[in-house]
């Protein structure tokens, strides 16, 4: 006989999430003596707080103690339904598992209905539809067009089996989950159609079946035109994955039994807020063992007593992270920036990849947090921009897994053993020293290097205009000189793009008086900005114009800093090799 796991993401759902937790037990006790009767011989049901600010976790607590079947997940912020969901999977047991929305928008009792179509058509999966012929759900027009204009947008990109992709009750074999979620990158906006397409292109079968829905002033209010483009623009990069990449084909399972002691380092001048963000997030993991090294200039007090402050003196970050690697005890070791914090079960993630002894060291995508103030957020968006970051804005969102031969130490972990023969972090170069070392791990020690998009940190911004300038300049200094010192890694088209740009436009005024080499100079200075307005727009449509501005200032002050660090003889602060 087959097992139930019921699924239920919540966030913010205190006034309510008890009694349709009451209520969902009820329902599925009355299943199990009736239509499951012989079907089923047990049931769990598994909410997962995503992050409430309420008192959400209190009442799923309360409802653990007075309903056995209840099962209680906790994510430390919001992450997303799909990250979720994906926490309830792995804790669930169930041959048929349910993922059901916990406003009870649509009535648990339609669980017979799913169940019914399952089991008679032989079918993989069953997905509630509110686009159904027989459907009675009346619902808001501007729901309906929304609905009908995604649902036909979708199957001119992803021919599916189903018309209605979106609808929050579905039921699936317990091995369609263990095959598809592990492939899936989208966390919140497109999560549905990545699981359905990822299902269908494994040749899961499935069905539909007509589920009414009554609409309430939550749901109402989910529908904005920012939550549109994302849904739609998510879409498009399952579409891109599935057509293009061939990415869920050539995806390889990662093998979550492996259990190293980790030890995360992080170097940091002083005591700061997102610091303190930093190691409470990091403290917060579920991974069982792993250690937290934190190397300020001073001593600090007020810190968790399960954290290692070891101050260092006013040296540099390669100094310090080196300290910190001397003293730690992990098998891997995790540099974090204090700036940065980890997002759902990132420690997971980054350990199931060190499981294969070929990977030397992992590296995953910094977002920008949600949290950020305006100006932070623009200069998020202008990193995240194809027309800024080019080949390499993987560093920035979730995109593909893929092997790199360079990686920021923001979020970058490596094994300890290729660590200690690499002989660590060079310290003649600030910032630039993890370009040394990924250099030395794939080229010396034929190491590779893994972007995971599944290990991901938000990671603070510098506002545009107070500190953003600064870095980039930093940035664009210490590689127009690593061309010359590490062409392996730095000599490449796209660092040069910016000067090229920049020069461009410095001496393009020549052309006024050879007027057909000035139309040219326009067209190509309007195709310029086409590209840039095109970038921007992916990036951050409600943060347009700042963005283009942001992205044409950035593009200016990185061609200058470069060319400067291309001409330079020497690295005057940290050429000479600084002791250690």
């Amino acid at each position: 006989m087959d097992s139930v796991s019921i699924i239920l993401p919540a966030h913010n759902e205190a006034p309510r999430i008890f009694g349709n937790l009451s209520r969902v037990c009820d329902t599925t006790r009355g299943l199990m003596q009736r239509e499951w009767k012989s079907l089923v011989s047990s049931f769990e049901v598994i909410v997962v707080d995503d992050g409430s600010t309420d008192g959400t976790w209190l009442e799923v607590q309360r409802a653990m103690k007075e309903l056995p079947e209840v099962q209680g997940a906790r994510l430390d912020h919001n992450v997303g339904k799909g990250l979720a969901l994906r926490r309830g999977f792995q804790c669930s047991h169930g041959s048929w598992v349910f993922f059901i929305d916990s406003d009870l928008d649509i009535a648990p009792a339609h669980m017979a209905d799913l169940s019914a179509v399952l089991v008679r058509d032989n079918v993989d999966a069953v997905l509630g539809s509110k686009l159904s012929h027989d459907n009675k759900t009346r619902y808001p027009l501007h729901r309906r067009v929304v609905s009908l204009g995604y649902s036909l947008f979708v199957r001119a990109l992803i021919p599916l089996p189903v018309r209605d992709t979106q609808t929050g009750f579905k039921l699936f074999r317990r091995a369609v989950l263990e095959q598809s979620m592990p492939r899936m990158l989208v966390r919140q906006f497109a999560f549905d159609i990545e699981l359905v397409s990822i299902a269908h292109r494994l040749g899961f079968k499935m069905k539909q079946c007509p589920v009414e829905v009554a609409f309430t002033d939550k749901k109402r209010g989910s529908v904005t035109l920012r939550n549109i483009y994302n849904v739609w623009l998510d879409t498009l990069a399952v579409y891109y994955r599935l057509r293009v990449l061939k990415y869920y084909d050539s995806w390889q399972p990662k093998n979550y039994n492996y259990r190293p002691r980790v030890s995360v380092v992080v170097a940091v001048k002083g005591d700061n807020p997102y610091l303190r963000q930093c190691v409470e997030r990091t403290l917060a993991q579920s991974y069982p063992d792993f250690e937290l090294i934190v190397l300020p200039d001073e001593p600090m007090a007020g810190y968790d007593a399960r954290v290692r402050i070891m101050p260092t003196g006013p040296v540099l970050p390669a100094i310090k992270r080196n300290r910190g690697a001397r003293a730690a005890t992990g098998e891997l070791i995790a540099f974090l920036d204090d700036d940065a914090y980890p997002v759902g079960p990132w420690m997971e993630e980054l350990v199931a990849d060190f499981a294969d002894e070929r990977v030397a060291a992992v590296g995953g995508p910094g977002e920008t947090p949600p949290e950020d103030t305006y100006w932070q957020q623009v200069s998020g968006a202008v990193y995240s921009s194809f027309a800024t970051s080019g080949a390499y804005r993987y560093r920035y969102i979730v995109d593909r897994r893929r092997e790199v031969d360079d990686y920021p130490t923001f979020n970058l972990s490596v094994r300890r053993s290729v660590f200690e023969n690499a002989k660590g972090f060079q310290t003649n170069y600030w910032p630039g020293e993890d370009t040394e070392l990924c250099l030395t791990i794939t080229k010396k020690l034929g190491g590779v290097i893994i972007y995971d998009p599944l290990v991901v940190v938000h990671h603070h911004r510098r506002s545009l205009w107070k500190g953003h300038f600064k870095q980039v300049t930093q940035y664009a200094l210490h590689r127009g000189y690593f061309v010359k010192k590490f062409p392996e890694t730095s000599r490449r088209l796209s660092y040069f793009m910016p000067t090229l740009f920049t020069l461009g436009v410095a001496l393009g005024w020549v052309t006024w008086w050879l007027r057909p080499l000035f139309w040219v100079y326009c067209g190509v200075i309007a195709l310029y900005l086409l590209f840039v307005l095109a970038g921007s727009f992916l990036a951050a449509p409600h943060l347009l114009f700042s963005t283009v501005l942001g992205t044409v200032l950035t593009h200016v002050a990185y061609g200058i800093y470069f060319l400067k660090g291309l001409l330079s003889r020497r690295l005057a602060e940290h050429e000479e090799k600084t002791p250690e």
